[in-house]
């Protein structure tokens, strides 16, 4: 074999190792890698108690471990941390109840640090550097009131009805958006619906109806479970407009 040969031969080689060992799989999941997710908290001037999922990925069959939870306020500073572990009874994938109390702590965005502080293997083998998990960021907000007005016309028989929803968290008010409103008309001691309208991109719904005489009208908004307004998501009360007398 001739020097050339054997050079090409050995570098054909070398290639077929790099190209064996680049399609190795990576793990998925590091050992000791956690997270720490939730959603937006409504938390007004109340303290409330508010749920965190985490996971931490160890071995099933290990002895101990210790995961810390830690809140970041929007400004940097630190709150109350929360610990799951073996020590509580807790399982590798779970949920925590962390309380947030609106009153002392500041609203806006915050951020989760998971540390897993500790853990012992299968063997009694003890692990004490700190590993820090995936952060996440969630909200923290007022709990939004709302407020209904009714603006109302009529000319002849037929009424031009405008009503304006606005959600209020703090000291900020926004339009809610795309959303049912009913305005009712009087009949005995009862409200009856005559029509609903959804709100535009001002919070502004408008409804077109008859009445005969004087009639006593309302705007009435049934709430809504979750409406983005600010850019976070705000839960939104019923409300009900003042009654307009039209003649």
């Amino acid at each position: 074999m001739t020097l050339r040969s054997t050079l090409t031969a050995v570098l054909a080689s070398a290639a077929l190792a790099v190209t064996t060992v680049s399609v190795g799989a990576a793990p998925a999941h590091a050992v000791g890698e956690s997270s720490a997710t939730t959603t937006t908290a409504y938390a007004g001037d109340n303290c409330i108690d508010h749920p965190v999922n985490y996971s931490v990925n160890l071995p099933a069959d290990a002895k101990d471990w210790w995961l810390e939870i830690k809140p970041l306020y929007p400004n940097g500073a630190e709150g109350i941390s929360h610990y799951v572990g073996t020590l509580k009874g807790s399982p590798m994938t779970g949920t925590v109840l962390m309380q947030i109390c609106g009153g002392v702590e500041p609203l806006g965005t915050w951020t989760l640090q998971p540390i897993l502080k500790s853990w012992r293997d299968a063997a009694g083998t003890g692990y004490y550097d700190e590993i820090p998990g995936t952060p996440s960021t969630f909200q923290v907000v007022g709990v939004a009131k709302t407020a209904l007005s009714l603006k109302a016309k009529k000319k002849g028989r037929t009424v031009k009805a405008t009503a304006k929803l606005i959600a209020k968290t703090g000291s900020s008010s926004y339009p809610v958006t795309e959303q049912k409103v009913a305005f009712q008309k009087k009949v005995g001691k009862k409200w009856k619906t005559i029509k609903t309208a959804t709100t535009s991109s001002t919070g502004k719904a408008r409804a077109k109806f008859k009445v005969k005489g004087k009639t006593s009208i309302r705007a009435r908004f049934a709430g809504a479970g979750a409406v983005i307004v600010g850019g976070s998501g705000q839960a939104i009360p019923a409300a009900t407009s003042k009654t307009v007398r039209v003649r």
